[in-house]
């Protein structure tokens, strides 16, 4: 016993052997870079954001993308599923970066295309075909090449993109001058001006052309401008020659011929006083020589010219301006839905072949609250086009800024 305590003794009077070595180190501060995979599908499974139309049906972007040196170059190859038509339309398209103010845009493949986006947003015309069966565009098919260098000038509150490009085109007529099946709608299914329209036929053939233009977007406070321009020169394009016989019969050849189009588009925003703005959008086409019918624009319908038949107005030449002032009610506020508001507008327009046909107009008033709307419009002329109405009423979705 007296031996144990002696040991325990001795231990006690030692630092304790077992104790951790608290020696101060120092912090790792090395970080690793992590850099994404070239190759990529986005959303995980390579699906893009799908489009609704009358003639395309459901269409369905699928394809892997490509982005090289922190983004300079940005390369997707597509594949469409088109529903109503059945096809599986490929493409390589995207942009090279060579400089900080310089791009290169570049598409190769087979679509369905279209003169009359700007009318409305894709998201816009597609939410309008499912619910309402309305269609604001026509189209046509189309094998395409087309090549485009962009350079970007900012001075100020001034930002300019000019550029220029070429195109290649083989093209041909879709849908139907009398369909008798079409894709699926809320409302509007069987009606003539609304899914069951006729899609206008195109002249079939190649085109090849130089384009030119420019961009132009102005921004300063709240006041918003953008404005573009595009010259396109066709060198080949098919042109549909008839000679009228006096037995009756009309023997039509395609041949060769070349034109010059021009298409002009603005849109602008300001406030006025308070909470009160104004908005304003333009478009015109003009063209020289014969232009085949792939190239026409058209007007009419709820978002340009309510009392005209939907896309009734339609050619190589195009006027189109609006004007409306919108005036919020700000006395009333509601819970997630903000101030109900009313608009007063105005819009004038015409199109034809090789020449514009009288203008027509239309006076609105409007009223709604948060994106709903509807409107109500006349035109004032007292004798008016076959293809205006007195008055019409129309519902809407009006995205506020």
């Amino acid at each position: 016993m007296k031996m144990l305590a002696a040991l325990l003794a001795a231990l006690a009077s030692q630092p304790a052997l077992a104790q951790e070595d608290t020696t101060a180190t120092e912090p790792d501060t090395a970080y690793v870079i992590y850099s994404d995979r070239p190759l990529t599908l986005p959303l995980g499974i390579g699906f893009r954001i799908p489009s609704y139309d009358r003639v395309n049906g459901l269409t369905v972007p699928w394809g892997p993308n490509l982005s090289l040196g922190d983004g300079r170059v940005d390369i997707d190859a597509l594949v469409r599923y088109r529903s109503h038509l059945g096809n599986w339309d490929p493409s390589i398209e995207g942009s090279f970066r060579p400089g900080y103010n310089n791009e290169i845009e570049l598409f190769v493949g087979r679509g369905t295309f279209t003169n009359d986006a700007w009318i409305r947003s894709d998201l816009m015309n597609s939410g309008a075909a499912i619910f309402v069966g309305t269609d604001a565009r026509n189209y046509y098919r189309a094998d395409r090449a087309s090549l485009r260098f962009i350079r970007t000038l900012t001075t100020g509150s001034y930002t300019f993109t000019p550029f220029l490009g070429g195109n290649v085109e083989k093209d041909w007529s879709t849908g139907s001058l009398r369909p008798t099946r079409r894709p699926w709608s809320v409302l509007g299914r069987s009606d003539t001006l609304k899914m069951l329209r006729a899609n206008p036929a195109v002249t079939k053939g190649n085109i090849g052309s130089i384009l030119g233009g420019t961009g132009m977007d102005y921004f300063r406070g709240e006041v918003d401008a953008k404005v573009s321009a595009t010259l396109e020169h066709a060198l080949r394009s098919p042109v549909e020659r008839c000679v009228f016989s006096p037995g009756g019969d009309t023997p039509c050849v395609i041949g060769q011929g070349s034109f010059t189009q021009g298409t002009i588009h603005a849109e602008v925003f300001f406030p006025t006083f308070g909470t009160q703005s104004f908005s304003f959008r333009g478009h015109t086409v003009l063209s020289g020589d014969t232009v085949p019918p792939q190239r026409y624009a058209y007007l009419g319908g709820s978002a340009t010219l309510p009392t005209v038949d939907l896309l009734a107005l339609g050619g190589d030449r195009l006027f189109y301006a609006e004007g409306e002032y919108l005036i919020p009610i700000e006395r009333i506020m509601l819970r997630m839905l903000g101030s109900p508001f009313v608009a007063l507008r105005y819009a004038v327009g015409s199109a034809g072949v090789r020449d514009l046909p009288p203008f027509i107009q239309n006076l609105g008033i409007g009223a709604g609250i948060s994106f709903l709307r509807v409107d109500y419009h006349i035109d004032p002329a007292g004798t008016r086009s076959p293809f205006s109405e007195r008055s019409a009423f129309s519902f809407g979705v009006s995205i506020p800024r």
